[in-house]
């Protein structure tokens, strides 16, 4: 759409005019009626294409399993995130573009509330480690109220959740997406839980693993309203089976 710009000179596009101001002169040139591109650069668009595609059915899946509270921007932020996991394979010689999933590591440090970030109101991060590339452990500090949380005013109580996310991106047409583990724990000024290390059974072979952390926070006073606000860390990301 054309408009007027302080300089009283016409910019944008009108039917198939598109308007460019260079200094004091105004250039004017037709729309093409295709976008010229080379051969390379339509298979990367193609390949963005059925990337972003993927991540919209991913975020779609994992919302279903996973009680989360996202903000307006997560979905093109967790793109650029999910975007980075792929290794495209650009053989010349063929026409379309091949990827692996092999970095999941690339989803680390992802955020799904900007206005809730795990390290505004946690002071401590889980510590997840490959024991074998078939169990995860992760590790908690002992816990206190008030020195390792952040809380809300008049919040009394805290529940840690963290999920471990089974997904296998080779499947024809949908991510699939598992629950493949859930933590739980409770933190208030009357429970301090102690140092805990939780470890799962044997880990799917050949699939994604994350971790999700959600953190409740339970208002329960005044007794008129019980009120939950979510804070969720970072994502911790493992190829199990190819990535040691």
């Amino acid at each position: 759409m054309g408009k007027i710009n302080p300089k009283g000179q016409l910019s944008g596009s009108i039917g198939r005019f598109v308007f460019v101001n260079i200094g004091d002169m105004t250039v004017v040139r037709g729309k093409p009626s295709r976008i010229k591109q080379t051969a390379a650069k339509e298979k990367s668009a193609n390949c963005f294409g059925n990337i972003s595609h993927l991540d919209k059915l991913y975020r779609k899946s994992l919302l279903r399993h996973v009680p989360i509270t996202t903000d307006k921007t997560y979905a093109y932020r967790h793109r650029t995130y999910f975007n980075r996991m792929a290794v495209r394979n650009t053989d010349p010689m063929k026409t379309d573009t091949t990827v692996r999933w092999d970095l999941p590591k690339m989803m680390v440090g992802f955020e799904f509330n900007k206005n809730a970030e795990w390290q505004s109101i946690c002071h401590f991060f889980p510590e997840c480690i490959l024991d074998t590339p078939q169990r995860l452990s992760i590790s908690i500090p002992e816990l206190s109220l008030k020195r390792d949380f952040r809380p809300v005013a008049k919040s009394d109580r805290i529940n840690l959740t963290l999920y471990v996310i089974a997904v296998d991106m080779n499947t024809l047409s949908y991510p699939s997406v598992q629950v493949f583990a859930e933590f739980t724990m409770e933190v208030s000024s009357h429970i301090s839980p102690p140092a805990t290390i939780w470890t799962t059974e044997s880990l799917p072979p050949d699939q994604m693993i994350f971790v999700i952390g959600i953190c409740k926070m339970n208002f329960t006073k005044p007794i008129k309203i019980t009120e939950v606000i979510q804070r969720h860390p970072a994502i911790y990301g493992q190829n199990n089976g190819i990535m040691k």
